[in-house]
């Protein structure tokens, strides 16, 4: 996994281009923690492509479920009580 921060993409944005057409997608962090992704073009489609989506995926999944093996509201509302909350801050 290539990473690089954001000051360096921005320095060498021509050169992580070149190693992005080799498929090979670029991790940015700042202060060391991952924000962002930098991706080819080729791949970015793959991901976006109609047949591709996320919500496809999803659809396909749940049409495979029988009624007994979804999740009751229960069961959501007792899962998103033991996530944890994630930390935000609009200064960084």
């Amino acid at each position: 996994m290539k990473t690089s921060t954001i000051a360096e993409a921005k320095n060498n944005l021509s050169q992580l281009i070149h190693q992005l057409e080799s498929d090979e997608p670029i991790h940015l962090t700042r202060h060391g923690k991952p924000v962002a992704v930098m991706l080819s073009e080729a791949n970015y489609q793959k991901l976006t492509h109609k047949d591709n989506s996320l919500y496809q995926a999803i659809q396909q999944w749940r049409s495979q479920l029988d009624g007994d093996s979804a999740l009751t509201e229960t069961e959501l509302q007792n899962i998103r009580a033991a996530s944890q909350e994630r930390e935000f801050s609009w200064n960084e």
